[in-house]
Order: structure tokens, then sequence, then C-alpha cells
């Protein structure tokens, strides 16, 4: 299974349980690090069943990114 990092333009491959590649991971805000693997349940990337706590978690990272990530 492919599967790239979540940042937006970043076609670096990692594993399908990790967020993104670990330039991008680091670049997020512990908090919002924390609430991605608090959320996080083994074998959701393989059912395709997250909870929505976690894709909160995850658009909450997305949201960072529009506002202040690196562009």
């Amino acid at each position: 299974m492919i599967h790239t990092c979540h940042w937006p333009g970043c076609l670096r491959e990692v594993p399908p349980k990790m967020w993104g590649c670990p330039r991008h991971w680091f670049t997020l805000p512990k908090q919002i690090r924390d609430d991605i693997w608090r959320t996080y349940r083994l074998g959701q990337e393989i059912d395709k069943h997250p909870s929505q706590e976690y894709m909160d978690a995850a658009q909450r990272a997305q949201d960072w990114i529009k506002t202040k990530g690196e562009k």
C-alpha cells in the first residue's frame, strides 16, 4: 500500500500508520501531534475506519497548516 505524507504537496512515501514524513510531522505543534497519536487506533489504516476523533485531529492539522504552516 502506498501512502504519502498528509502535508499538502508533499509526495514522500511513509508507512500507512504514519501521518506524514518526519520533516512535516515535526513541523506540526506538539499538541496536534499528540492528539493525532492519542486518537489513532491500531489497524485503522487497514480497515479504513478511523474514529471521528482522529478525523477531527487530522483536520486540526490541516487547518494549522493552512494558517501557520510553511508556504
